[in-house]
């Protein structure tokens, strides 16, 4: 079973001391905080989406499709929960293979089974077989696409989503919204015993990719 803090730990030792990082759909830049110090750090998104997020602290406010950077220029791309907010994400790693120098590598995750949300920015959902097409038809060299928790989670999480929806309704509404937050905590290392059997891994929350440029 594989969770956020394994990929971010992959993706630190990945980076090595003063590559160039592009962190491409970057919100605020709040992932600056996870990868390593002594890098150079190129934010970029489009600015829209969310409208409680601060998007002053880009240093580039631009379309994907078009990336204002030179050919061969990165080291390593990070794109976080940003591929399913893309219209056209055939044409942004398209971008992205042209940026990457020869080697680098793409760091990418992207729902399979969230909520719609940042609406009516919201296109797309992924399996690992999508991904895998998408990617290597632009160039890209998969070297893991792996399961962000599996079948329980993914149902625990649908029912964190629904109880929080319930919570803003009527009281009765509120109480069973309780309960369901009450059961899917209780319930969560059950969950992770189970989702770490052979196959309850296909119902999935998203993925995690990491490739590189060919």
């Amino acid at each position: 079973m594989y969770y956020w803090n394994d990929f971010i730990n992959d993706i630190n030792k990945t980076i090595q001391p003063k590559q160039t990082v592009f962190d491409a759909g970057a919100g605020d830049g709040h992932w600056r905080k996870n990868l390593p110090k002594d890098i150079k750090y190129i934010s970029m998104d489009l600015g829209v989406g969310d409208v409680n997020v601060d998007y002053s602290h880009l240093d580039i406010k631009g379309d994907l499709r078009q990336i204002p950077l030179e050919d061969n220029s990165i080291d390593v791309i990070i794109c976080i929960q940003v591929l399913e907010h893309l219209p056209e994400p055939w044409l942004v790693l398209k971008e992205f293979q042209r940026i990457l120098k020869k080697g680098g590598f793409i760091y990418a995750s992207c729902p399979q089974g969230e909520p719609q949300h940042q609406i009516p920015y919201d296109f797309f959902r992924y399996t690992k077989y999508g991904l895998k097409s998408i990617f290597e038809t632009n160039g890209l060299a998969i070297n893991f696409i792996i399961p962000q928790k599996g079948n329980l989670n993914k149902i625990s999480n649908d029912i964190t989503h629904t109880a929080n929806h319930l919570s803003k309704l009527d009281f009765n509404s509120k109480l069973f919204g309780i309960y369901l937050k009450i059961f899917t905590k209780t319930h969560h290392l059950l969950f992770k015993y189970f989702d770490s059997k052979k196959g309850l891994d296909t119902n999935t929350i998203g993925h995690f990719i990491k490739a590189n440029k060919i």
